[in-house]
Order: C-alpha cells, then sequence, then structure tokens
C-alpha cells in the first residue's frame, strides 16, 4: 500500500518478473528501512557505503537516525503541501491602466 501499487505488482518484483523502477525501488528501500545498496549485494558499492554509514554515524543510535529520518520525510511531505498549494493559487488581478 505505502508504494501505491497493487499486491500482484508487488509480487511481480520479488518473483523477479519485472524490475522496479529507481524510484519506485528507492521507496522500497526507504519503507525497509535499509539503504538501497542493499539491493546490490555483490557490488563493491555496497561495502563501500556500509563503511561510511558505520564511520561518519558510528556515534548516533539507530533511533537518533530514524526519528531523524522521519523528520525529513514529514517535512518534505509539508513542502510538497505548501507547492500544491501555492500551485493552486490564483494569480491575483491586476489594476489595468486607463
Amino acid at each position: 500500500m505505502e508504494l501505491g501499487i497493487t499486491a500482484g505488482a508487488y509480487a511481480k518484483i520479488e518473483r523477479g518478473e519485472t524490475d522496479p523502477s529507481a524510484t519506485r525501488l528507492m521507496k522500497i528501500a526507504e519503507i525497509l528501512g535499509v539503504h538501497v545498496a542493499v539491493f546490490f549485494p555483490d557490488t563493491p558499492f555496497v561495502n563501500k557505503v556500509e563503511e561510511q554509514s558505520l564511520n561518519t554515524y558510528s556515534n548516533l543510535a539507530k533511533t537518533d537516525l530514524d526519528q531523524l529520518n522521519s523528520l525529513i520525510h514529514q517535512l518534505n511531505r509539508e513542502v510538497e503541501k505548501l507547492k500544491a498549494e501555492v500551485a493552486g493559487m490564483k494569480k491575483l488581478p491586476t489594476k489595468s491602466k486607463k
């Protein structure tokens, strides 16, 4: 449901019958709370990402990171709402010169 696709479409991704788009793959990683690189375990990039994450965030608790991630997503949703509101606003009428 969080992906906005049907259970059948998700099942096809799980069975390898179809490949998700990069955007959808990012969303799946976000929902699962993992870095997208974990979906590619055979690439050297994954080890580098994991190493960087450990070095960069080793002094933070996972709950701190989860809270920060949640706040960032909340802010992004609020920004999107504001953008939609601004886009929906009608342009103010201008005075015509006589």
